[in-house]
């Protein structure tokens, strides 16, 4: 076993083990902001806001394929966390190699279904006839590369699941550099416009993919895939799917979301489904800075509460929600003082600039309140809190943002289809640090 490693989550003073976690991890997001800001930047560059509009469109499907991978790579993550703090290293094993059989058949079945089914699944996403055949296109070809997706993020997050982020953030970054070369090649070299930035970021995900099985091959890991493990195992299944399935709804919903989204926002008309498009890109950034930091936090937190350090699991949420709700408060007010610049890196078209800005503007009234939950729902998840990790999955888009945006842009039209997320946002964590806070009091109590 790599001690350093265990030493880190184990021993190292709480606010540098955060950092040390979570900082590699903003990395390897980042990489994942940039494989879809590449994509908006190349296809903005075509100066056509159908294409543009066609790849907001087609982003549930990629949102999909990112829950469909955390049911997986959270799940596991969590059980080989604590697995890992009790020093079971044959449960933690296994489940690595449970979890990537998880990864194959899912992801036959996924592009089995998604191909017979592409036509009415582009449909449901809210397409005018002036984008169908872009994303068509788009979403075809995401569903045929879905195992590069799925494969490269589950296996991700087995890896940091023992603290190397090192090795996550490389094959994030190589996937990710591909990505950016590979992009203009096929959009404009080849011509083949959206197209070609899927056929791009399919190759990406593979090179990930590809570079972290040999990481489990060749001995590099504290874990290993074998395949005498891959076996029916209740008890492991049960592990992976009582936190994965919950970990996963927020995304899922995230997707559904964005599906009413768009639905509403072609009744505005195109240029306003490409502004929100960008926006929403834009937004992404701080978004999945929030997912690297709480991502970064999963190990610590569970592999303390395996071992029984409760203080240390308390410490750690307490820091991880204040450094992640200064960030949004930074990156909310530079995002504003240079949002219209922001929107114009991406496309030139005068009326998707002004529609994209003002959009903007008002969705970065979530981001001083976005990390907070998410460490809390990462919490829950680490602790196997099944339940608390379901209400917290399920409230944000599901329950609280599909009902207000609805209602919001019926009774005050476009100003309140805009304002929706940030009122949900104010909302969502009032309920999540009451919750949290409830559950580690209890905890420590109990401890």
């Amino acid at each position: 076993m790599n001690e350093s490693r265990l030493n880190l989550l184990e021993k190292e003073d709480v606010t540098k083990a955060l950092l040390k976690l979570s900082i590699p991890m903003i990395m390897g997001m980042m990489m994942q902001v940039f494989y879809n800001l590449v994509d908006t930047y190349f296809i903005g560059r075509l100066e056509d806001p159908n294409q543009l509009a066609a790849a907001n469109i087609a982003f549930p499907v990629f949102v999909l394929l990112m829950a469909i991978a955390n049911i997986i790579g959270t799940g596991a993550a969590s059980y080989i966390s604590r697995c890992l703090g009790k020093k079971d290293y044959e449960n933690a094993n296994k489940t690595a190699s449970i979890s990537f059989m998880l990864v194959v058949i899912f992801s036959l079945i996924v592009t089995i279904f998604g191909v017979l089914f592409c036509s009415r699944i582009v449909k449901l996403l809210g397409t005018s006839d002036e984008v169908y055949n872009y994303t068509y296109e788009y979403v075809k070809i995401m569903f045929l590369g879905s195992i590069t997706v799925i494969g490269s993020f589950t296996l991700g997050q087995i890896i940091r699941s023992e603290g190397d982020m090192k090795t996550f953030v490389r094959g994030m970054m190589t996937g990710t550099i591909l990505n950016i070369i590979l992009d203009p090649v096929f959009i404009f070299t080849f011509n083949m416009g959206i197209k070609g930035a899927a056929i791009a970021t399919i190759i990406g995900y593979s090179v990930s993919l590809i570079y972290y099985l040999s990481c489990f091959i060749s001995g590099k890991s504290i874990l290993k895939i074998n395949k005498n493990y891959m076996i029916y195992d209740k008890v492991i299944l049960g592990e992976i799917f009582k936190i994965g399935i919950p970990g996963s709804l927020n995304q899922m919903l995230m997707g559904v979301a964005n599906v009413v989204s768009n639905n509403i926002a072609i009744t505005y008309g195109t240029l306003t489904v490409a502004g929100i498009g960008v926006a929403m890109k834009v937004m992404m950034i701080g978004t999945f800075i929030f997912i690297g930091f709480s991502s970064g936090t999963q190990p610590f937190i569970g592999f303390n509460y395996g071992a029984n350090n409760l203080d240390r699991v308390k410490e750690a949420v307490k820091k991880s929600v204040t450094m992640t709700t200064i960030i949004g408060i930074i990156l909310a007010i530079i995002f504003y003082l240079f949002s219209e610049n922001i929107i114009r890196t991406f496309i030139s078209d005068n009326d998707v600039v002004k529609e994209g800005s003002i959009i903007l503007k008002v969705l970065l009234l979530s981001l001083p309140f976005i990390g907070g939950q998410m460490i809390a729902t990462v919490t829950s998840q680490s602790l196997g809190k099944a339940v608390l990790s379901t209400i917290l999955s399920i409230s944000r888009q599901g329950l609280l943002y599909i009902p207000l945006i609805i209602l919001l842009n019926k009774f005050f039209g476009f100003n309140g289809f805009i304002y929706a997320q940030p009122i949900t946002d104010v909302i969502m964590i009032t309920l999540s640090l009451f919750l949290i806070s409830n559950m580690l009091s209890k905890e420590i109590k109990h401890g």
